[in-house]
Formats: structure tokens, sequence, C-alpha cells
């Protein structure tokens, strides 16, 4: 069971994944589910449910006051500017998991390291992703890594995608573990193995692009 647990589509703004690409680019790839964590919107995660069912986990990337949080296994949008506490329950509200992605990374809005260690030491935290496509060089994560290890916090991996040829550049591979619901999957997760490959190659726009926001 392989999963890439952080991908956009043209729902995020700064993607150019348009949804017809994005399921070609999926279909050929070797992950059996995907999670759609577009920016501030789960409009374009619920399309692609409607199109390729459950092989899709409804996500959404957002921004609180620390940084950014993606919440997994959500049915409801999340609103930004939230404090990370505030994000995290309505999150576990839905039934859903608390992912944060790229944490330390300076060039984006990222949580910093000590953020990331207090909120997972105050079990605020489901998931830290380690990997990500888009990290150079090599897109591992020792020292968030390390802060997963401290605080006994899941550790995961996406390509963060917002090109379709990314798709599946990083995942987890869950093997045969079973579940079935949030909580099933993040105990399947803790004996996953992580692929974990950096590939970020540039976006060529298009009209069809649109903003988050809509």
């Amino acid at each position: 069971m392989k999963i890439d647990l952080h991908t956009h589509t043209h729902r995020s703004g700064d993607s150019t994944t348009t949804y017809e690409e994005y399921i070609e680019a999926f279909q050929s790839s070797n992950l059996d589910k995907v999670a759609v964590t577009d920016h501030l919107t789960i409009e374009g995660a619920l399309n692609l449910r409607e199109r390729l069912g459950d092989t899709i986990i409804i996500g959404q990337e957002f921004r609180v006051k620390e940084g950014e949080l993606i919440g997994l296994f959500i049915e409801k949008k999340i609103p930004p500017g939230l404090d990370a506490r505030t994000a995290s329950k309505m999150i576990r509200d839905q039934g859903g998991l608390v992912y944060v992605p790229h944490p330390g990374d300076q060039g984006r809005t990222s949580l910093t390291y000590e953020t990331l260690f207090m909120l997972a030491n105050e079990k605020m935290i489901d998931i830290i992703e380690i990997g990500n496509s888009r990290w150079s060089p090599n897109g591992f994560n020792q020292k968030a890594q390390s802060i997963a290890t401290k605080t006994s916090v899941s550790t995961g991996a996406g390509s963060d995608s917002h090109v379709e040829t990314a798709i599946g550049s990083s995942y987890c591979d869950l093997g045969d573990a079973p579940w079935n619901d949030s909580s099933q999957f993040l105990l399947a997760l803790s004996g996953a193995s992580l692929t974990i490959d950096w590939f970020d190659p540039p976006r060529k726009w298009k009209s069809r692009i649109v903003p988050s926001s809509h």
C-alpha cells in the first residue's frame, strides 16, 4: 500500500496540475492511494474523489499563526489564521489527522523546529513530514526525524507535487497493514517504510490556473 501524503492540484493556485493531468499521473504511478492537500481548499480533493473513489484521501494545507499544517482525512475546510492548537482540535474533531509539512524550511512558512517539538510534545501532532521531494539536496529532514523520535510521533513522506510528473516521487509504503479509517491508518503508518527522492521540476504556467481562494 503505497501512499503519497502531500500533493497539489491547480486549485492550490501555485500548482499547474489540472484534474485530468493529476488523474493520468496518479494512474500511471506505483501509488495505491494519494492525499490531495491543496492550499486553503478541499474542492480539488472532493472533485478527484468523485472520479477516483477511495483512492483519494481528502486533505488541506493551510497557514496557522505558527507556520503551516495539513489536515488529512477531513471533510470540512479548515480556515486559515488560527493558532496551531485550535486548528489541531478542528482537524481531530472531524476524525482527521494533523500532519506537519516541511518543518524548519525557512524558504516557506513552515513550523520552526522549536514549535514542532513543543506541539509534538503536547500531543497536538499526529504525523511529522520527514520526506518531501521539494527539499534539497535529498528530500530527507534529519532534524524532523530526531524530533519525531524524541516525541514518539509518526513520520510520513510526500512529493509536495506542484506539477503532475512529481506525484509519487516520495511516498509511504504501509505494506499489507490493514486499515479502514484514520486511526487505523496512523497505526499502520508506524510500521511503514518511506521512499524519499528530491524531484522539483519547474512549473509551466497555464491559463487554467485558478487562485486557491476560489
